[in-house]
């Protein structure tokens, strides 16, 4: 004969044992993404920290040589300017290419020929001079290349050549005959060049005022300053968003009503399944083949088939929420689910009246049992005990059990009659030998112990080294012999490679 509570106790455990499995894929996968976080977050920081160590060494190295230039004052008072732009150009544009992350931009030639850098490969000819009308006239000397002035001479001929009227240049508006001087010298040397001068002009990335020998410390400190700002910015942003996929990781590592409802799915299908193969296994022992079923087999087979798949899915629900919301180990998640199942099943039998008291402790005594069994027999391992203990024993865990799982679905009078069971129990605890309540009072205190530790040793929310102790003190307690315990990392590995 099948015993339907105990095959319903195994759909529960398996369903327990795929919700295990999922958890533990989802923090397979969040651990492989947290480490892939970690990977691309490192390599950032890195791959930042080498261009910005880079960007400053160009700088530093440009401090050093046009430190050089000052003291010995090459090309004199007048020369000295022209050359100390040209170390800052070369090393500022490059430290801010190779902070990008990309290659230098320019070469610095110095070797007193007609280019002075090379820019991208083209040939530059540098002028530094402090009138602009004087900068322009030298470009007929270097019509073969490119002219690159400072910075805030380019913006004022860019103001003149787009038709300004009023332009000002170190705080003085020039005169209508200075704008028509820097025009027509403009226009003039883009005829002899036959290009238009935003062809043949190149903007330094440094004004005039900044390479003076009393100023270019603090344009280059300004730049160092700089590139540290942005390296400061980049690295909290790198920081954010890798703390920002670590949240979006763990958000989706999270239990999810989605996965809720595929164990439901499951659990419904498994569950009538069962339940159909029940049915048609009871009809087949009475005598009754399927192909010979009526109407009325086929509707109450359809009627079990159907609670089946309300329990199966109900089972499903219920244990995953154990597991994932309550935090109990899968296995104890469906034991009490089993449990409770089969609690109810005993409370409307008993209010249906089909059967007694004396039956309603009967088939909680049972289930009770079914959800402990485990547990009790962990707690008496070995130990050869005398049968008035065991008895004690079972039946103080029985009530404790019952009234544990009726919580919220028992009435006052079914409380009451557990309750006295429990007091029978006590009663009879009482008459017992005083060796016996001694034994009886151990093997409890041993029962709740294992209870204690099955939580911690299954409880992935509980860090590694606590859940390992847990089941090596579990071990312990249920009888595995010391040299059996697998206490360490080393052993662990002894084992599984020997």
């Amino acid at each position: 004969m099948l015993n339907e509570q105990y095959l319903d106790n195994n759909v529960e455990q398996g369903i327990a044992s795929y919700i295990d499995y999922l958890n533990n894929i989802r923090l397979s996968d969040l651990l492989n993404s947290l480490d892939a976080i970690l990977s691309t977050e490192t390599d950032k920081l890195s791959d930042l920290a080498t261009r910005s160590a880079n960007a400053l060494s160009n700088l530093d190295l440009a401090k050093l040589e046009i430190e050089n230039l000052i003291n010995i004052n090459r090309g004199g008072e007048t020369g000295v300017h022209g050359f100390i732009a040209e170390f800052a150009e070369t090393s500022i544009r490059n430290a801010r290419d190779v902070f990008e992350g990309m290659q230098k931009s320019v070469v610095l030639l110095n070797d007193n020929g007609p280019a002075d850098i090379l820019l991208q490969g083209k040939e530059i000819q540098m002028k530094f001079y402090a009138n602009i009308l004087e900068e322009i006239k030298q470009a007929s000397n270097y019509d073969k290349m490119s002219m690159m002035f400072p910075k805030d001479h380019v913006e004022v001929i860019e103001k003149i050549m787009s038709g300004a009227k009023t332009v000002e240049y170190k705080g003085n508006t020039l005169s209508i005959s200075q704008i028509n001087s820097i025009r027509k010298a403009i226009e003039d040397e883009s005829a002899l060049r036959g290009s238009s001068y935003d062809e043949w002009l190149k903007s330094s990335l440094l004004r005039y005022q900044d390479v003076k020998k009393g100023t270019i410390d603090q344009t280059l400190s300004g730049e160092v300053n700089e590139i540290n700002k942005q390296t400061t910015q980049q690295q909290a942003d790198i920081k954010k968003q890798a703390d920002n996929d670590r949240l979006v990781a763990h958000q989706e590592a999270q239990p999810n009503f989605g996965e809720a409802s595929k164990v439901a799915g499951i659990g419904a299908a498994v569950q009538s399944g069962l339940n159909l193969g029940i049915f048609v296994y009871k009809k087949h022992k009475d005598g009754k083949e399927v192909w010979n079923f009526d109407s009325d087999d086929w509707k109450q087979c359809g009627i079990s088939t159907a609670e089946g798949a309300l329990k199966g899915g109900i089972s499903g629900y219920a244990i995953y929420g154990l597991t994932n919301i309550c935090h109990l180990a899968a296995p104890s998640a469906g034991a009490i689910t089993s449990g409770t199942f089969g609690l109810s099943s005993a409370i409307v039998k008993y209010r249906k009246g089909d059967v007694d008291t004396d039956g309603f402790i009967d088939l909680v005594t049972l289930n009770a049992i079914d959800a402990t069994g485990a547990a009790i027999g962990a707690a008496i391992g070995q130990t050869i005990i005398p049968i008035p203990v065991v008895g004690a024993l079972v039946g103080s865990i029985v009530a404790t059990t019952a009234l544990s799982l009726g919580k919220g679905i028992l009435n006052k009078h079914e409380i009451e009659v557990i309750n006295r069971y429990q007091e029978k129990i006590n009663a009879y605890v009482d008459k017992l030998d005083k060796e016996y309540q001694i034994k009886l009072n151990e093997l409890m205190k041993k029962y709740h112990k294992l209870e204690e530790l099955q939580k911690y040793s299954f409880n992935l929310d509980i860090n590694i080294q606590l859940r390992f102790a847990s089941s090596i003190d579990m071990a312990r307690l249920v009888g595995v012999s010391e040299k059996d315990i697998l206490k360490n990392q080393e052993e662990i590995d002894d084992y599984f490679l020997s």
